[in-house]
């Protein structure tokens, strides 16, 4: 019986000592994990994909073309778009261009010279007509005759004269504004079917590594739907849960350590703080058997290229900078 009695001292000798040595350590850090926003690229409308430049794993740089996808019909706008838009500047430049043509003015030029030299030769018969009437020598008729000749010789040239000056006038305002105003719409047009156009070939919108395709060349693409997914390095963050009595410790700024299985201690600041507090998360298993008040946090580390989506990491303060 006295030996039970030992045994049993020294039992509860042993289970003090492991639960004073090896109970959890309250303060050893706050649990979490390795989060990502990813970007989603995808396209607004409906349509087969045509080429895919890039795979999963591939690192991808902002403004690179990540995929194309079929656009017979936005092409075919396009160059109508274009011809009509070169049918208006040419309306436009007829509009603003002389009444008469090259051809036509020629012509009239033509006429002006003979009937400036019709107009000179009636001149001077009247010049001599009058000059032989004072003299006695001509008649009264002979000058009536002059004068008439020299007046319809004048009007010749007056009439000839009045069509040169119309011909070379452009046409008038109110066409030239309804021309303009129909080159400024089929500019628009163009440019709207260039825009939709350019929708076709979708480019990245940021720097980063893809991480997955969902659609392959020749499938067709829903418009909404992301074709590529990628992970730019600043979309990484190590989120936790910091318990309720441990939220006044820490504020947005502070720099954090954590570490991982298997990877070596990482550094990352906290850059955002849940204002509201909520209960642990069931990714999160803490060290009491019951539910805890936690504050999400969010931080960025120094060095997001190598931490795997998802890593389980466990955090710790390091102090405030």
């Amino acid at each position: 019986m006295k030996k039970l009695a030992l045994i049993l001292v020294a039992l509860a000798i042993a289970t003090a000592a492991g639960f004073v040595f090896f109970r959890p350590d309250a303060h050893q850090g706050w649990l979490g994990w390795v989060e990502a926003d990813m970007v989603y690229v995808g396209a607004t409308s409906t349509a087969r994909l045509t080429e895919l430049t890039v795979s999963e794993g591939d690192q991808a740089e902002a403004g690179q073309t990540l995929f194309t996808l079929q656009a017979d019909s936005e092409k075919a706008a396009v160059e109508t778009a274009s011809a009509s838009l070169e049918k208006a500047k040419a309306a436009l430049s007829l509009a603003r261009a002389p009444m008469n043509r090259e051809q036509e003015l020629e012509a009239l030029e033509a006429s002006r010279a003979e009937a400036q030299a019709a107009f000179d030769y009636a001149r001077k018969a009247l010049t001599r007509a009058e000059a032989l009437v004072k003299q006695q020598s001509g008649t009264e008729a002979n000058l009536d005759d002059a004068v008439s000749n020299y007046a319809k010789a004048k009007a010749a040239l007056d009439k000839v004269n009045a069509q040169i000056a119309l011909g070379k006038l452009p046409q008038r305002d109110q066409q030239i504004a309804e021309a303009e105003q129909q080159v400024a719409a089929a500019e628009g047009d163009l440019a709207n079917a260039e825009a939709t156009l350019a929708l076709k070939t979708v480019a990245s919108p940021a720097s980063g590594k893809v991480q997955q395709v969902y659609y392959r060349v020749g499938e067709v693409a829903p418009a909404g739907r992301p074709v590529v997914s990628l992970l730019p390095p600043e979309n990484v963050n190590i989120e936790f849960f910091v318990p309720e009595q441990s939220r006044a410790a820490i504020a947005t700024g502070d720099r954090i350590s954590f570490t991982c299985d298997g990877c070596e201690t990482g550094e990352a600041t906290v850059s955002f703080i849940a204002e509201d507090a909520e209960y642990t998360p069931p990714e999160i298993f803490s060290r009491e058997e019951r539910a805890k008040m936690v504050y999400r946090v969010r931080a960025r580390p120094s060095d997001p290229a190598t931490l795997p989506v998802g890593l389980p990491v466990e955090v710790t303060l390091e102090g405030r900078s």
